[in-house]
């Protein structure tokens, strides 16, 4: 094992990395979003379009009218932002030319933004990718709406820190919180019930010395076991 470990640490080195394309996950998405790049390049407003045809009902007017609590629910926001990021590289490949839409070397996203990464890397069409990000939000919406959860970053504190702010919000509460996202230092996304949550921000900040609390816009508990009943699907 350690020989091949040694190879492929050769083969990645003389690759040289210099280049990265990162996409969005849910939360980044927001009303309005798209309006410009659809206007401005005809490539962008094709991707709304074709995707529009696949989801049944107008994306754009989705994205940039909402309303926000629709938006933000995960059958449209997944779709959507996957649509926003192809977009937005439609709109490089329309400024900077086709060299710097085929610049990077290696591509990753955030949760959806994997799916994003893996369209734009040529694991598959466009297409699919919609009908992917679609069946994703919806069996992931359906799981959501089983119980009362939600996402919140937790920031100013290293994330052992967290950790334990964690298991008292869920000692207190009763039910179940977590660490989700290990965003950046001094950054992390925790997921859990809804109850869970509002304890962890009542006593972030006076009883651990969290500089503030942020709840997140989406829909559930991602990436906890509150979405296994999406799994299957």
């Amino acid at each position: 094992a350690s020989t091949h470990a040694r190879k492929n640490l050769v083969k990645a080195s003389a690759v040289d990395y210099k280049t990265a394309f990162m996409f969005p996950g849910q939360g980044a998405q927001y009303v309005g979003m798209g309006a410009q790049v659809a206007a401005e390049v005809p490539a962008a407003k094709a991707l709304f379009e074709k995707a529009s045809a696949i989801l049944g009902y107008d994306l754009l007017e989705r994205s940039v009218n909402g309303p926000k609590d629709l938006l933000d629910s995960t059958a449209v926001s997944q779709p959507a932002i996957f649509v926003t990021s192809a977009a937005a590289v439609e709109k490089l490949r329309a400024t900077e030319g086709e060299d710097a839409v085929n610049a990077a070397t290696v591509a990753m996203g955030l949760s959806l933004g994997e799916y994003t990464a893996l369209w734009y890397a040529g694991a598959f069409s466009f297409e699919d990718g919609v009908r992917l990000t679609k069946a994703r939000g919806e069996a992931m919406q359906a799981a959501a709406d089983l119980v009362d959860t939600t996402m919140v970053s937790v920031i100013g504190l290293e994330p052992d820190k967290v950790a334990e702010l964690c298991a008292a919000a869920s000692e207190k509460s009763g039910e179940k919180i977590q660490i989700a996202n290990y965003l950046c230092p001094g950054n992390y996304a925790v997921s859990g019930s809804l109850k869970a949550a509002q304890v962890l921000e009542e006593i972030a900040k006076p009883e651990f010395g969290a500089r503030m609390t942020v709840r997140l816009a989406v829909a559930g508990a991602f990436h906890t076991e509150y979405m296994a009943p999406a799994v299957e699907k």
